[in-house]
């Protein structure tokens, strides 16, 4: 299941995720969680132009190691007459001939530039990108952007509480339309491993089910990260899911957390459904 692993980066540019007490890592921890990635391997990253210097580190690496990764990147704020030159720049700094996929930062601008399309798709002719995609948040977004030919990507959040009850049937959809389906916020930004005690006034509706995650991992002797990973991974549905990582050492803790206990996925589907959706995006905390 590792084989669907994609190491996202924005942890190498921002200060980013609520339980996050480090930091940005230096550059040659970033060294050390890539090449610990590509041993392992992760051999795809994902990464955007929002992401502080994230670009500029992995391109670093690019040059100094043998190791070469296919990059998905995602833009933002960019105009009609500057996309391709955008693209031709980040393709240059990060030293590789073309993305893998280029996405829309988020569906708002989809909606907003839908000019962009024809410049993607030249980018696409041009050699630049191999897929375009979008990143989106709520299910009215994705079932949207499901219906959109030049979409070949969709990437969208996916967890223990943003699970299968919330997103299931279009998850199914999405595949019979041929989609790629790529999920993150796998460990919504560590708020699974808060103490549900702990946890901001404003998220307190979503204790009770943080509660059920603890008591689902003591009784059945899984760690929380072990849980959370493995759940999307073992969907069908889902070709890859984005893990974030803040040290080499975390890294590999994830990949050997990783276990098939469809017994345990099957009650989360059952018992954990949340109301409070609104929550589940990290922009309202």
């Amino acid at each position: 299941m590792k084989n669907k692993l994609i190491l996202g980066t924005v942890q190498f540019g921002l200060n980013y995720g609520i339980s996050n007490t480090l930091g940005k890592p230096s550059s040659v921890e970033v060294y050390d969680i890539l090449d610990e990635a590509f041993s392992q391997g992760i051999f795809t990253l994902d990464t955007a132009d929002a992401y502080g210097n994230a670009i500029d580190l992995i391109g670093s690496y690019h040059k100094k190691k043998k190791n070469l990764f296919k990059i998905l990147s995602k833009f933002k704020n960019v105009k009609k007459d500057e996309l391709i030159d955008s693209i031709r720049m980040d393709l240059d700094k990060l030293s590789i001939e073309s993305f893998e996929a280029y996405s829309y930062h988020s569906f708002a601008e989809f909606i907003e530039k839908p000019f962009l399309i024809d410049e993607l798709n030249k980018a696409k002719h041009l050699g630049l990108i191999k897929k375009i995609g979008i990143s989106v948040y709520s299910n009215d977004e994705f079932h949207k952007s499901i219906n959109f030919d030049s979409i070949d990507i969709i990437q969208l959040p996916y967890n223990l509480l943003d699970n299968k009850n919330i997103r299931g049937y279009l998850l199914q959809v999405a595949k019979e339309r041929n989609k790629e389906i790529h999920v993150r916020s796998v460990f919504l930004q560590g708020l699974f491993f808060k103490d549900p005690q702990s946890l901001p006034k404003k998220l307190f509706p979503l204790k009770q089910y943080i509660e059920m995650i603890k008591q689902i991992t003591e009784k059945e002797s899984i760690s929380k990260e072990s849980l959370a990973l493995s759940y999307p991974l073992y969907n069908k549905f889902i070709d890859n899911v984005l893990i974030g990582v803040d040290t080499k050492e975390q890294l590999i803790q994830n990949v050997n957390s990783i276990v098939s206990r469809p017994d345990i996925f099957k009650y989360i589907d059952t018992n954990i459904n949340v109301k409070e959706i609104h929550l589940l995006n990290p922009v309202n905390w």
